[in-house]
């Protein structure tokens, strides 16, 4: 929340902060001095029933997002909803049940469809929207303990917490034409230990598109975590290295672009509330989210293959 989100919003508006709470006092504290804010709330039900408030940016641990969103929708406050939005079914149930009875309106906030190089293999792959795609990750993560709480069954594990990412990138890519229903997913893992960690995420579907994640974290990153993107869907061919190059060939047509700094879309996510041409369509990131939740089962119970669709998994969730 510091470093990110409050960086990004008063860069581009000013001091708008009215409170902020923690459950950590001394992060609070420091949030609250260096924001001037004044008067800051000391426990979640004093910050909700803050009338002053309009907008609520949720960036607390992952099993706690739901509930707070559903708090401050059911206060009539616009809400902007850190990654992932649920960690279950049954809290992607009740916020689902609870956005569509909201008067406001509410954001999620998964960066990487906002990044220029996506921007930008979007207007490219335009004419091919309909057609399979393959999409390969190669994710260099943060390495984590065994312990963080991250890898915490409770709190999603690191499915939920890293992988959301680029299975929520795959469904946005598919989502701009027609996504297919069904799916064939497989899991690699190399340690039954640890499954959450250094595995392969394999998903193709009755159309023949094939996603393929892995995610790796055998040492700490030196600039933090890095992405290989390698994409294809039928006349265009895309790389993108770690967001900050990209190269796309479509036909006989080279497009080289650099972007300095790093773009993988922290600045246009955060700004979705205020900017509605940067929003994404609110069901688009419900069924992102249904999918890696089957994924984080898989995981959880050290599955290596099962079948998905997101028609019988979205009805489920209103049964």
């Amino acid at each position: 929340t510091f470093s990110s989100v409050a960086s990004v919003l008063i860069s581009k508006y000013g001091n708008r902060f009215l409170d902020c709470f923690d459950i950590d006092r001394n992060a609070s504290n420091s949030f609250a001095d260096f924001y001037q804010i004044s008067d800051h709330s000391l426990d979640s039900h004093s910050f909700f029933d803050n009338k002053k408030i309009k907008y609520v940016y949720i960036a607390s641990n992952h099993a706690s997002h739901a509930d707070y969103a559903i708090e401050a929708l059911s206060r009539d406050m616009i809400v902007y909803l850190e990654k992932p939005i649920a960690v279950s079914q049954e809290q992607l149930s009740r916020l689902i049940d609870c956005v569509a009875k909201s008067k406001t309106s509410i954001y999620a906030g998964y960066n990487r469809p906002f990044s220029k190089a996506i921007l930008d293999l979007r207007d490219q792959a335009f004419e091919n929207i309909n057609l399979p795609i393959t999409l390969n990750c190669f994710v260099s993560a943060h390495k984590l303990s065994s312990d963080h709480w991250y890898r915490d069954k409770n709190e999603g594990t690191r499915i939920c917490g890293n992988a959301g990412h680029w299975i929520d990138l795959g469904v946005h890519i598919l989502s701009w034409g027609k996504l297919p229903d069904q799916w064939d997913i497989q899991v690699a893992y190399s340690s039954l230990i640890e499954t959450d960690d250094n595995l392969s995420i394999s998903l193709t579907s009755s159309r023949g598109d094939l996603i393929v994640i892995v995610m790796t974290s055998r040492s700490e990153p030196f600039e933090g975590i890095n992405e290989s993107i390698n994409f294809q869907q039928g006349d265009v061919i895309c790389k993108i290295d770690d967001f900050r190059f990209s190269t796309i060939w479509k036909n006989g047509l080279l497009i080289n672009k650099k972007y300095n700094p790093k773009d993988v879309g922290h600045s246009k996510a955060i700004c979705q509330p205020f900017e509605e041409k940067y929003s994404r369509e609110w069901d688009e990131v419900v069924k992102s989210t249904v999918l890696m939740l089957h994924i984080a089962d898989m995981v959880k119970n050290s599955e290596q293959c099962s079948t998905f669709s997101f028609n019988d998994s979205l009805s489920s969730l209103s049964n």
